[in-house]
């Protein structure tokens, strides 16, 4: 029901309205016949259509509601809505929609609270509109208006709610008191296409509208990425170029619908941009790079990524033009030898360089990489063509001057002469990633790396390795003689499904490694209680280490659950035992009695019960956020209660996933004491 002061009339008792319809009341459908009759509209000054009601009197019913021609004996008819025609339907419809914009303006604008205006926005695509055209000096004196004083923040939106609706709402109900600096949007890609009307007509998803409302709303906007928006255009692009002139950061993902037309709109008018990222942008070229290359002067990082119109021409463009580019990473695109040696002649500026999954290049291009002189950072994965030629060719001169980091993953035919051709040259190693690699590097060539590499390397990072061959290769239970003596600056270890390390492996971390805070040793089934129990008593007077996983190994229990509480003490704090099936209750009852400062503790897939969570609760963990029981099949609601009974400690975090004999109503009773339940 429509007031008359609502929809622009503010005399509404001026009105000539007959005396059975209300002065101040609009019906949007007719009065039921029971309650009132069908007024002439000869004499009122407002068409009939306006007053919401027919010109004419409704069918089978005379001037006086028909009671004369009614049938004795037979039940009275009602009026109903779902027995009304389509005819009559449609002369009743809401026509707040046909005022014009201004006055639709003037209602908002007397709207007095923030979440008000929110809900007019959320009506319809034109009521949205509207609110995000309207400036803070529009608003009327009873309007409530935060001052001015500003306030940074940031906002991520994901999965469902991810839609117009959304941003509409959290672009208008921002405060005056703070400022939208940082926008993330994470869209779910659909299955399947939406229909074509479907698709242009709903807000279910993030779409040119609501980037609309976002570009009118927060002019201050310096961080903007799309994932998956598959509906926005370039028409969303261009209101973000026009009123966010401030944007430093863009990044698209899996915008299908975004042309060279939008990207040059933002080139042109967002002049601070300072990093950009592309992936799998099918309809961008050459010449959104062109331009951006022209306009940003200030771009430091480029990312692009599965856009197949793209090519060496565009890429060089940016590399040679984007004097303070620092930051370049490709990733599934073809790349020419040309652009390979740019990078190497043109930009000493650029200190992080990622390839991945690149073709088109030779050893000759590869090579070049070797005479960038400023490279800190280089990413190497799955890079056809890349072979042992292009280090051992670089390693006769001073290349790699800077060299600080080294990530290689996929690379099929790299052997141990690239390996050693890297270690050896002149430069300090910090940082060694080695990931999928199967039987390509040896044993001995990992040994005689870490030897070249000793005294700078800080972390070291074997992930999905084997190591064999040359017949000195690690035997089980053995310590590593072959190893450097000493890795005095090595802080960070982590292991994961490595073939050929053992025992031995772990012993040698905990003799040369006495500056180690951070244990990962992942799905290592060739690791057992013996070597974890030797390796901190290595440590012992030297250990410092904050964080421990072991994760998947299966070969250990509460011996080294045991032996890592001891050691580590308060120190510790995050322990991962997730899937070490050994681990029961008598491992699990000490650890927060011996470690009170555990922040996160995961004790998933273990073989504890009720038992060992009543002991973890007792030992009073004042610190821990996260606590995963998650496939602890053993556990019942005295975990529940135990946990309740201290208010669920301090915990943020609880995960419950797999345990089949709690009950999912004293589940929910714990919400309360804890922000996020997984059940």
């Amino acid at each position: 029901m429509w007031y008359a002061s609502a929809i622009g009339f503010p005399n509404a008792h001026c009105l000539d309205v007959p005396s059975p319809v209300p002065s101040t009341v609009l019906y949007p459908h007719p009065p039921p016949p029971e309650t009132c009759a069908c007024p002439s509209t000869s004499s009122s000054p407002l068409p009939p259509s306006i007053l919401g009601v027919p010109s004419e009197p409704f069918e089978g019913i005379s001037g006086d509601m028909g009671d004369s021609n009614r049938r004795p004996g037979k039940r009275r008819k009602t009026w109903s809505p779902a027995k009304e025609s389509r005819d009559d339907r449609a002369l009743f419809q809401d026509l707040i929609d046909d005022l014009p914009d201004e006055c639709l303006l003037l209602i908002f604008s007397l709207l007095p609270a923030p979440r008000d205006r929110c809900r007019c926005a959320a009506v319809s695509r034109k009521w949205l509109a509207l609110q995000a055209s309207m400036r803070r000096s529009e608003f009327g004196a009873n309007a409530v208006l935060l001052p001015e004083a500003r306030q940074e923040m940031s906002r991520c939106i994901k999965g469902s709610e991810a839609n117009d609706w959304r941003l509409a709402a959290m672009a208008i109900g921002i405060d005056a008191c703070e400022v939208l600096t940082h926008l993330s949007v994470v869209e779910t890609l659909p299955s399947c296409p939406l229909p074509p009307l479907q698709h242009a007509g709903n807000h279910r998803h993030i779409s040119d509208v609501g980037l609309f409302v976002i570009a009118q709303a927060c002019t201050n906007l310096r961080s903007l990425a799309l994932h998956n928006c598959i509906k926005v255009s370039d028409r969303g692009l261009a209101a973000i170029a026009q009123n966010c002139s401030a944007l430093k950061n863009l990044e698209l993902t899996n915008a299908f619908s975004v042309t060279d037309r939008g990207l040059m709109l933002i080139a042109s008018g967002c002049p601070n941009l300072a990093s950009l990222r592309l992936t799998a942008c099918p309809s961008v070229t050459d010449r959104s790079l062109v331009a951006f290359s022209r306009h940003s002067t200030l771009l430091n990082s480029f990312a692009v990524a599965q856009c197949p119109l793209i090519t060496d021409h565009g890429i060089l463009s940016i590399v040679v033009l984007q004097t303070k580019l620092e930051t370049l990473k490709i990733s599934s695109m073809k790349l020419g030898d040309k652009v390979v040696q740019a990078i190497a002649c043109h930009r000493k500026e650029i200190k992080l360089l990622s390839l991945e999954k690149v073709w088109g290049s030779s050893v000759i291009g590869y090579s070049w990489i070797a005479e960038a002189s400023g490279l800190r950072a280089l990413s190497l994965d799955a890079c056809a063509g890349l072979t042992d030629g292009c280090f051992v060719r670089a390693s006769s001169s001073i290349s790699f001057a800077g060299l600080t980091k080294v990530s290689l993953k996929s690379c099929r035919s790299l052997t141990d002469l690239s390996l050693l051709a890297l270690t050896k040259l002149p430069v300090k190693l910090e940082n060694l990633h080695l990931e999928n690699f199967r039987g390509a590097f040896s044993y001995r060539g990992l040994v005689f790396a870490l030897e070249n590499c000793s005294h700078s390397l800080k972390e070291l990072n074997l992930v999905n390795c084997g190591f064999y061959g040359h017949g000195t290769e690690q035997q089980e239970g053995e310590p590593c003689f072959l190893l450097p003596q000493r890795c005095p600056a090595l802080q960070t270890v982590k292991l994961e499904e490595c073939e050929g390390l053992g025992d031995g492996f772990v012993v040698w971390v905990g003799q040369a490694c006495k500056s180690v805070t951070d244990v990962s040793f992942v799905r290592m089934g060739s690791i057992t209680d013996r070597g974890i129990t030797s390796f901190l008593k290595q440590l012992k007077g030297w250990n410092e280490i904050t964080r421990v996983d072991l994760s998947g190994c299966t070969r250990l229990g509460d011996r080294s659950v045991w032996a890592v509480t001891r050691e580590c003490k308060g120190r510790l704090r995050s322990l991962a035992l997730k899937g070490c099936g050994r681990v029961t209750d008598r491992g699990a009852a000490v650890i927060t009695r011996r470690c009170g400062r555990l922040v996160e503790l995961d004790l998933g897939g273990c073989n504890i019960g009720d038992e060992a969570v009543e002991k973890l609760v007792e030992g009073d963990p004042s610190d821990l956020e996260s606590l995963s029981l998650a496939g602890c099949a053993d556990i019942t609601d005295r975990t529940l209660q135990a946990l309740d009974e201290y208010g669920g400690l301090c915990l943020n975090r609880l995960n419950l996933t797999g345990c089949p004999r709690l009950s999912r109503s004293r589940v929910h009773l714990m919400k309360p004491y804890i922000d996020e339940v997984e059940y």
